[in-house]
């Protein structure tokens, strides 16, 4: 049986829309470099909506990840493979819902293999990284 999602969520004052460019676009301005494969040259994130997800470190990316959905009225999906083998990629899905307060985001990482439980507890720090966004999108 293959480990649970990691499971976060936050609301942010924002509508959807902003919530979804917060969390795609500037993605590398709320990243914690710690979480990139060189943090001492981090300098971004670039996400092509019909391709590749890279850390960007100078003049060099580190791919680690593909989108896999782009709806930037409610949904961001891709495939990631940070710190494991492209051919045992997780899945990071992120919904972006109105709410009261401007947008609720529910963040939904799953795909674990049977037996990754230690590579999926260097993921367990999600809440962590949304309040970053949160702070970010704020």
């Amino acid at each position: 049986m293959s480990p649970d999602p990691i499971v976060a969520e936050i609301t942010v004052p924002a509508t959807p829309t902003e919530a979804f460019v917060g969390f795609t676009a500037q993605m590398g301005e709320w990243w914690d470099p710690l979480l990139s494969p060189e943090p001492a040259t981090f300098t971004g994130i670039a996400i092509d909506p019909n391709g590749p997800v890279a850390s960007v470190h100078g003049d060099e990316q580190y791919v680690w990840g593909r989108v896999m959905e782009w709806d930037p009225i409610g949904r961001y999906t891709q495939e990631l493979w940070l710190w494991h083998p492209e051919d045992e990629a997780t899945v990071l899905d992120v919904r972006f819902t109105e709410s009261p307060e401007g947008s609720s985001v529910r963040l939904v990482h799953s795909g674990w293999l049977p037996g990754s439980d230690e590579l999926r507890e260097r993921f367990t720090v999600w809440d962590d990284l949304l309040r970053r966004y949160a702070a970010h999108v704020w």
